[in-house]
């Protein structure tokens, strides 16, 4: 695992115009997690950056647009998750030279991996969708810019919990704290003749998300959810009550309750009220929210063979 530690600043006509924050960089075989934080961004009443991966290719910016934080005027404290598929082209992902924050009137935030000089004020935004699960980059028509892992209005997608204070360099500039907000914890509780042990439960991978309604691939990239990801390593579908569930797994906490309905995973299914084996701890489970299946048959195939092959 490789880490490091580069600051972000403002652009303007190719140049650095001040430092606005950092970011800390944690990069696998395949995977990478950015932890975005800065303050005093200036931004003019705007509230949203569109945050884009940038390489190079002969003497060109190329950015891959990976999803859009909101309310970050003045300050955006924020964590991206990707992987080789998110990328574009699986080979782009060791040319990933750095981050771009972008807003609607133009301005430019950035951070580069090498500290080099990088033509950001040229980007172009790459075209091409990252490669996600075939059915559904085939059978699904492509939007511009848009990776087939993301939609839907987003979620506040600033972090429910706090950052650890960077290790390597020493930074001017106090780490955001995130906000408290005062959430009324929940969990399903059984009903009179409902038996919880029928909820089935699927582990899935981020990527498959992509098997869900358009209007549901943008939770990829919620702050919550890449956190429980990056920690445990898969996600989960459940099936309750003839619905569909999108689970993020996790232990039982109140202080965690209130960053989970913060961020719009407000039901707690314990698993031992699932059918999925595990070898955590007794107190785990999955942070679930409802979701929207596709209009065709192949999530409930999905869910289907899953369910035969266990």
């Amino acid at each position: 695992m490789k880490r490091w530690i580069r600051y972000l600043y403002e652009y303007d006509q190719g140049k650095k115009l001040r430092n606005v924050g950092f970011v800390k960089v944690e990069q696998g075989e395949g995977e990478c997690s950015v932890h975005i934080h800065g303050k005093g961004l200036h931004m003019q009443g705007e509230n949203r950056l569109n945050l884009y991966l940038f390489y190079e290719e002969n003497e060109e910016c190329i950015g891959i647009w990976q999803g859009t934080a909101e309310n970050v005027d003045p300050a955006i404290n924020y964590r991206l998750y990707y992987t080789k598929e998110d990328t574009g082209k699986t080979e782009n992902f060791e040319k990933i030279r750095g981050i771009v924050l972008l807003s609607e009137a133009g301005r430019r935030y950035a951070a580069v991996w090498d500290d080099q000089p990088a033509h950001v004020e040229t980007m172009r935004i790459c075209q091409e969708e990252p490669q996600q699960t075939e059915a559904v980059v085939q059978e699904e028509e492509p939007e511009q810019a848009e990776p087939a892992r993301q939609e839907t209005e987003p979620e506040p997608e600033e972090s429910a919990r706090q950052e650890m204070e960077p290790e390597q360099e020493e930074i001017g500039e106090r780490e955001i704290e995130p906000e408290q907000e005062d959430v009324v914890e929940r969990e399903i509780e059984p009903e009179q003749e409902e038996n919880l042990s029928r909820i089935h439960c699927v582990k899935i991978q981020r990527r498959d998300l992509a098997r869900l309604s358009r209007c549901e691939w943008k939770l990829a990239n919620n702050s919550f959810l890449l956190h429980g990801c990056y920690n445990y390593r898969h996600l989960a579908f459940l099936e309750y009550k003839d619905q569909l569930w999108l689970g993020v797994p996790g232990v039982y906490h109140p202080q965690e309750a209130r960053a989970a309905e913060a961020m719009g995973f407000p039901e707690f299914i314990y698993r031992k009220d699932t059918d999925a084996s595990s070898e955590e701890e007794e107190e785990f489970g999955y942070w679930c929210r409802r979701v929207k299946r596709r209009p065709d048959t192949l999530m409930e195939q999905s869910m289907g063979n899953k369910r035969d092959g266990e």
